[in-house]
């Protein structure tokens, strides 16, 4: 190893490796699970307000925590994963990081700039999940109330043609696309044994 001038933290100024060697990475994978955590306990136990968050919240709680509608409970092997991954992430930036740990805390800026890092892609993750849900309309649905939609396949590539296939429908009889010729046909694979499909 080279002897560089090194500085308190012992990174190599002017690296970018440095970040990874000073402790600021684990400040902000910390943070991030911290944040993370704490979002996932507002969905998961705040009353759902009205509206396109509260749609959100109802919908995340039953896909990510499976309640039974009857008792409220939720199904914890759904929960489990939830909680103990980002645990034992932590856990191990923990153990990893540690000497770069004590010195970074000392350093206000650092948690300053570490924290709202953090706050930031955490905020950006969980206004990217709520924008994808289909607790908000698509873009085109907003435009004008009551005017028709445009057909959304117009840009579709339709220019190769499809391969030759048969398969069983969903009642086992052999369906072809070319029983299909002018019509607008969309296929679905599902994987069958998802609980959700």
């Amino acid at each position: 190893m080279d002897r560089q001038q090194t500085s308190e933290t012992g990174s190599r100024p002017g690296t970018v490796w440095g970040i990874f060697e000073n402790g600021q990475f684990a400040l902000f994978v910390l943070f991030t699970l911290v944040f993370w955590h704490g979002l996932m306990l507002v969905l998961a136990f705040l009353p759902a307000p009205e509206g396109a968050f509260g749609e959100f919240a109802r919908d995340f709680r039953k896909w990510c925590f499976n309640p039974d509608p009857e008792t409220g409970s939720v199904d914890w092997t759904y929960v489990l994963p939830l909680v103990t991954a980002p645990a034992v992430l932590g856990a191990v930036t923990l153990a990893v990081y540690y000497p770069q740990l004590k010195t970074a805390l000392r350093r206000p800026l650092a948690l300053f700039a570490c924290a709202t890092a953090a706050l930031v892609a955490v905020g950006s993750a969980g206004a990217g999940w709520f924008w994808m849900s289909e607790a908000v309309p698509p873009i085109a649905q907003v435009q004008q109330p009551g005017t028709p939609l445009p057909f959304p396949a117009d840009k579709l590539r339709v220019a190769l043609p499809p391969p030759v296939f048969e398969l069983p429908n969903q009642n086992g009889h052999p369906t072809s696309l070319e029983q299909f010729r002018g019509k607008v046909v969309i296929l679905t694979g599902i994987y069958s044994t998802c609980p959700h499909t």
